[in-house]
């Protein structure tokens, strides 16, 4: 729109308060008149708020320069001044966009008319077909789930990324119930049960059957929605594939809690789980024993044949010994060629046993050295087990470990026990 001024003189000041647009006129950059739709969009209570105050104030401070600009040229009195889009600032803060006209006074005092239209609505509904537009592709490109399911179970809707994550196309899973897609459906209930209890849940970790049976993690961060009466109507939200990040998890406490070389406990997790045990012994009371396994002579293999093949012979050991035990069973390496096992729910003469069977399964081994001779590999093994004093796992360490001095000066390839009587050695 173009304001051609000699319209805007012969219009008149009364007919300037009824006109739809806003007019205003400016003594330089200062605002000298301004009609009531002016006001009204300026949201002005009367006219005191507005008059004398500088143009430039209402407008955008990111659209003033441009403003600034226009009233500059406004000034060198070339006539009328195609429209321009900008944004302003009202008397009650909010913002609204405009489009401006406005053409120089040649004939008054040089002031300037400008007359204004509120965009606003036009713009909201551009900016809302647009979101509407940008949320559509992210729906349809985004790599997690965006889901809704109602109070029954029953699923609403699911992005495409479905797909990609479950196998099955969104149209396949709109009207199932969900459970079906737990590996655990106890787990759906509780997620619902926390939802219901605090309106949301984050980063909810839980385990998904696949269309074709494989099991995926998945996290589910969500809200539940309510009707007006606070009744849990349905729950909507996201969930993302975390099945590359658990199991990097679980290979990183994987490779914390394992011997790198023969794979079974390090010292570390070892001892945490020993201790769990000796809880165990002292809450249930069911018999416990420990065993040091150390293998004789090894340093002289090492010396002799290398330590890669040092290392082969403590993979062969471990494996030996990994055959006689049972799921309970503890064992662990603690450094070198000595090992532990903590055997519970087993008293002294089953554990002697088990001893014996670790030693003569190790003394059987077929071992070849590198330079295609023999090679006989023996242990000695110190135990001991718990006794009513014992509120450490190291006291039962240190135990057994004079029992493992005792095999290695007894002999070699020998178990020897150390049992505590009324706090004396036995």
């Amino acid at each position: 729109m173009q304001i051609d001024t000699d319209e805007l003189r012969a219009v008149g000041s009364e007919a300037l308060s009824r006109l739809p647009a806003g007019v205003v006129r400016l003594d330089g950059e200062v605002l000298d008149y301004a009609n009531p739709t002016a006001l009204s969009i300026l949201e002005a209570d009367d006219e005191e708020q507005v008059l004398g105050q500088p143009a430039l104030d209402f407008i955008h401070v990111l659209d003033r320069a441009r403003l600034s600009a226009l009233l500059r040229r406004l000034g060198r009195r070339d006539g009328a001044k195609p429209g321009v889009e900008c944004r302003i600032r009202t008397c009650r803060g909010n913002l609204r966009a405009v489009t401006m006209s406005s053409a120089t006074d040649d004939v008054a005092d040089g002031g300037t008319w400008i007359v204004f239209m509120d965009i606003t609505r036009q713009r909201l509904n551009t900016h809302l077909q647009e979101t509407e537009r940008n949320i559509r592709r992210l729906f349809a490109n985004t790599t997690d789930i965006y889901y809704r399911i109602d109070a029954e179970g029953k699923v609403l809707m699911a992005s495409p990324a479905v797909e990609r994550v479950l196998g099955y196309r969104p149209e396949e899973v709109e009207g199932c119930d969900s459970t079906m897609f737990y590996a655990e459906p106890s787990e759906r209930r509780i997620l619902v049960e926390q939802l219901a209890a605090d309106g949301q849940v984050s980063d909810y970790h839980v385990r998904l059957v696949r269309k074709d049976g494989e099991l995926v993690d998945v996290s589910f961060s969500s809200h539940a929605l309510f009707d007006d009466e606070g009744n849990y109507i349905a729950v909507e939200g996201v969930m993302r594939d975390i099945t590359e990040r658990v199991t990097l998890e679980r290979l990183l406490r994987q490779l914390a809690a394992t011997d790198e070389l023969t794979g079974i406990f390090n010292r570390r997790t070892f001892l945490e789980h020993a201790t769990q045990a000796l809880r165990r012994w002292q809450r249930h009371r069911q018999p416990l024993a420990l065993l040091i396994v150390d293998l004789d002579w090894f340093k002289l293999v090492n010396d002799r044949y290398g330590h890669l093949y040092g290392d082969e012979v403590l993979r062969r050991f471990t494996n030996s010994i990994q055959a006689e035990l049972r799921e309970i069973d503890l064992f662990g390496r603690l450094g070198g060629e000595e090992f532990c096992v903590v055997l519970e729910r087993c008293g002294v003469r089953e554990a002697s046993e088990a001893a014996e069977r670790f030693r003569a399964r190790v003394e059987a081994m077929e071992l070849t050295a590198p330079d295609g001779s023999p090679l006989r590999l023996t242990v000695s093994i110190g135990a001991t087990a718990s006794q009513p004093s014992d509120r450490r796992i190291e006291e039962l360490l240190s135990r057994a470990d004079r029992a493992l001095y005792a095999a290695k000066h007894g002999g070699r390839n020998r178990q020897e026990w150390d049992l505590v009587v009324d706090g004396e050695g036995a």
